[in-house]
């Protein structure tokens, strides 16, 4: 088993306004990230992160990304764990500033990125490269460099999907998304 999420943090817009233009909606219920389709709560660090329970999500696209990002800074975030894919990448004022990928089925050491970096990417790609390295490098059976973007990730904004950061259990509160009507249906 393993995760299947987006996220996106925000710093520098309210809360309310980042949700409300996603249009989602408080419920008062609490939860754990991932237990529930949509979960958010304020960071430590200053973040407001929401969690979606789907890997690529559309509020992760680069349209809603730049919408969202208007007068403030993003970072977004894809894991789908299960064929070894992740993104990590950043957003300030409508503009992407970086993107890093990890794409397993290209190959074990795989990782593409774009745009200026980071200053801890490169200190965090070389960590992540030794360990593969050491492990046996392409005949491991371990995928260290899958770490990379979201470690990236982590050095900005203080979360990281499967590492403990010191939040309290069921701290996320669930937001309830709009309902669409199915394709199909025309009235």
């Amino acid at each position: 088993m393993g995760y299947a999420i987006s996220w996106l943090a925000v710093r520098g817009k309210d809360p309310g306004m980042v949700t409300s233009s996603l249009g989602l909606t408080p419920t008062g219920a609490k939860a754990e990230y991932g237990e529930a389709m949509f979960t958010a709560r304020a960071l430590p660090s200053g973040w407001f992160l929401l969690v979606i329970n789907e890997a690529e999500h559309k509020y992760i696209k680069p349209e809603f990304l730049a919408a969202l990002s208007n007068g403030c800074e993003l970072v977004a975030c894809s894991v789908e764990e299960h064929v070894m894919v992740c993104t990590s990448e950043s957003w300030r004022s409508g503009t992407r500033e970086w993107r890093i990928e990890h794409d397993a089925q290209q190959s074990i050491d795989h990782i593409t990125t774009m745009g200026a970096l980071p200053n801890d990417y490169a200190a965090i790609e070389r960590s992540f490269s030794k360990k593969q390295e050491e492990a046996g490098g392409k005949k491991a059976d371990t995928d260290y460099f899958f770490d990379v973007p979201l470690q990236t990730a982590k050095s900005i904004v203080g979360f990281k999907h499967d590492e403990d950061s010191g939040l309290e259990n069921g701290s996320f509160e669930v937001l309830k998304g709009v309902v669409s009507k199915p394709w199909w249906k025309l009235w």
